[in-house]
């Protein structure tokens, strides 16, 4: 399985016979069950029946040759993965002005199309969604963007990543629900009840119990 993380990396494109040299160098080492470069491949073969082989050959009129991956799948199979699924990140984070990863630029982080945003975040057990009315702690909110920022505590040294999420606060009247237009940040910890859980809530104007 090393020996196949190691000759499959695209960043040192390992040629046929630096394979074959790395195999013997660490045959005549000593190195114990060294596999031949026959058995790597049908090991490799094994894999790609098992799992699929995401790179699409494709060969185009002009007779040039592209290879082409999928990216849904390449992702489907990280987030299936037990030592890569908590690498992932799921939602785009404000970097304040300094980027170093895909998710921090400015681009995922303020146009990305409505469609595009992540739909929901799972808090104590919870769902929220992106448009839904909630209920915090203090209030009501309806989250419009849900991303991740450093925020400063007064029992940790170093502000630490926590998601956040953008929207409106919303205040109950005798009248209905009035939605503010100007939006706010807030912390999706403070997030207390679900769309759901407050439609059950006769109490509440503008929701009916049938």
């Amino acid at each position: 399985f090393i020996t196949d993380l190691l000759f499959g990396s695209t960043h040192l494109q390992f040629s046929e016979a630096q394979k074959k040299a790395v195999l013997s160098w660490a045959h005549e080492m000593g190195a114990q069950n060294v596999p031949t470069l026959y058995a790597l491949r049908k090991a490799q073969d094994h894999i790609c029946s098992c799992i699929g082989n995401p790179t699409c050959k494709v060969t185009a009129s002009s007779g040039n040759i592209f290879y082409i991956n999928s990216i849904s799948s390449a992702i489907a199979k990280d987030y299936s993965n037990p030592l890569t699924c908590f690498c992932m990140h799921d939602y785009p984070e404000d970097g304040r002005g300094n980027m170093s990863q895909m998710h921090h630029g400015l681009k995922m982080l303020h146009e990305l199309p409505k469609e595009l945003l992540v739909p929901s975040i799972r808090v104590n057990n919870n769902i929220y969604f992106r448009n839904e009315l909630l209920q915090l702690t203090t209030g009501f909110f309806i989250p419009t963007h849900f991303f991740q920022g450093k925020i400063s505590s007064r029992n940790a040294e170093q502000p630490s990543l926590q998601v956040l999420a953008l929207g409106h606060p919303v205040v109950w009247t005798e009248a209905g629900f009035a939605v503010d237009p100007e939006c706010i940040i807030l912390e999706v910890s403070l997030f207390q009840q679900t769309y759901i859980d407050l439609q059950t809530d006769v109490h509440l104007c503008g929701f009916t119990c049938e």
